[in-house]
């Protein structure tokens, strides 16, 4: 666990079992597009599948007690959700961020690409004024790129294959694209809110 702007970024090694076998079935998986837009499925495929396993009492246990970390009210264990990533188009370059945003909610993200570990995962941003209207509207599916003037790039959490990582999901974040790295492949991760 770390502090970072009076509020804790807590780090879990080792969530699955058998992560292969969750990596494996995710590259079986068609990219089922979330939220259709300008680019989607144009210049990338971003799309998410849904498993129930919320009868797995680890889970909820590992959940339960980040809960009170965050001196949260537990909700119960969500559904699952896998995000599915790829590129189609070139990474266009570094003058521009992959969609910044912020969620209601704690997030929790674990990370399942092996092939990705120690690469860029997560990036934790400040927004400039520009960014700060932005990032009140709804265009992080349909409008992924925004400028890089628009913000700040403050924290960038590194992907390490079959962790977990929690952080307020107020705190405007993204995934961190630097490369084509994610045109060859699927990026995958799970993700959850409490």
């Amino acid at each position: 666990m770390m502090v970072y702007k009076d509020a804790p970024i807590i780090f879990v090694d080792d969530v699955y079992k058998h992560p292969l076998r969750v990596y494996e079935y995710l590259k079986s998986s068609p990219i089922r597009s979330c939220k259709p837009g300008n680019s989607n499925g144009k210049s990338f495929c971003d799309g998410q599948l849904y498993v129930e396993n919320r009868w797995d009492p680890c889970r909820e246990n590992l959940f339960s007690k980040i809960s009170e970390i965050y001196n949260i009210e537990f909700p119960g264990s969500p559904v699952s959700t896998y995000n599915q990533f790829r590129l189609i188009d070139d990474y266009p370059g570094n003058e521009l961020f992959w969609s910044p945003h912020v969620d209601n909610n704690l997030n929790l993200l674990i990370y399942l690409n092996p092939d990705g570990d120690g690469k860029y995962g997560t990036s934790i941003y400040e927004a400039t004024e520009k960014g700060k209207s932005v990032i009140q509207s709804d265009t992080e599916h349909t409008i992924p790129w925004k400028d890089s003037s628009w913000y700040k790039e403050e924290l960038c959490i590194i992907n390490k294959f079959n962790s977990l990582v929690a952080f307020p999901g107020q705190w405007p974040h993204g995934q961190t694209i630097v490369d084509n790295f994610y045109k060859d492949r699927t990026r995958f991760t799970e993700v959850a809110f409490l």
